[in-house]
């Protein structure tokens, strides 16, 4: 049985420590509370996300952890955040980086934001009825750099924490990258032509999670005839066409790489 207060409830008990509200709200109607929980850092949690319909229907609360005094840099993201589940009634995935191809906090490499589970466990992340069933989520929003971004997506958040050495190394937002970025994984997608069997590509796209690439013969009527499209996996690509290979260890999500020879060298073209 719910009384309609379980989240409210949830954000107000987390972490044993009570919340400071700030004053600002995201939207106008988004409440964000602050927590300085013992053992833990900083988290800044909203109150009110969960009214907010969704598409599936799950009910969500957000939080972020931070260093003390980047308080700010929660509050961009929580808002970015509480903007897409307004405006698009979805909630973030867990597990699968939203990345932007510039940062999105000023004087930072920061341009990525993940899901993940948070370090408390259950108790934090799952909000539950007074039957215990559990009737919705705490999801914890991870700050990372583009590299970071393209790591954890390619090998996972555990695998970024063991290579980043622990989770509050991935705290600082002012911080440099704390991995090499690996491009996309193997078998990620490509969309390309099949003239791509004859001629190289000429434009490749890193949309943030696929790969797009044409040769610049295609005409506006064969690309909108789907009989002519194909779809290989980045390590089939990369095999065929070894001079890309740079550009896909490289790209940022957005960026285009316009490619004249076999050389590896590109050029990044603006939208």
């Amino acid at each position: 049985m719910t009384d309609g207060l379980e989240f409210p409830r949830h954000v107000f008990d987390a972490l044993g420590a009570d919340p400071i509200a700030w004053e600002d709200r995201i939207g106008g109607a988004i409440r964000v509370v602050e927590k300085r929980p013992a053992g833990g850092p900083i988290t800044v949690m909203t109150s009110g996300v969960s009214l907010m319909p969704t598409d599936s229907g799950e009910r969500v609360e957000l939080a972020v952890e931070v260093l003390d005094g980047q308080q700010g840099a929660a509050r961009v993201a929580l808002g970015i955040v509480c903007d897409d589940v307004a405006e698009n009634r979805r909630v973030p995935p867990v597990g699968r980086p939203w990345r932007n191809a510039e940062p999105f906090l000023t004087g930072t490499r920061i341009s990525a934001i993940m899901v993940t589970p948070s370090r408390w466990g259950a108790s934090f992340d799952e909000v539950r009825s007074d039957d215990g069933t559990v009737i919705g989520h705490v999801r914890t929003l991870r700050l990372l750099t583009d590299a970071e971004a393209g790591f954890a997506s390619a090998q996972g958040w555990e695998a970024l924490v063991a290579a980043a050495g622990s989770a509050d190394a991935l705290l600082d937002v002012t911080r440099d990258d704390t991995v090499a970025s690996p491009g996309l994984a193997g078998n990620a997608p490509v969309f390309l032509s099949k003239l791509h069997a004859e001629h190289p590509p000429r434009w490749v796209t890193f949309t943030g999670s696929d790969l797009r690439s044409v040769t610049g013969l295609e005409s506006d009527a064969y690309m909108n005839d789907a009989a002519n499209h194909e779809v290989w996996s980045v390590d089939s690509f990369v095999a065929r066409f070894p001079w890309v290979a740079g550009f896909v260890r490289e790209a940022r999500a957005g960026q285009t790489g316009r490619f004249t020879d076999a050389s590896g060298a590109y050029v990044i073209e603006a939208d």
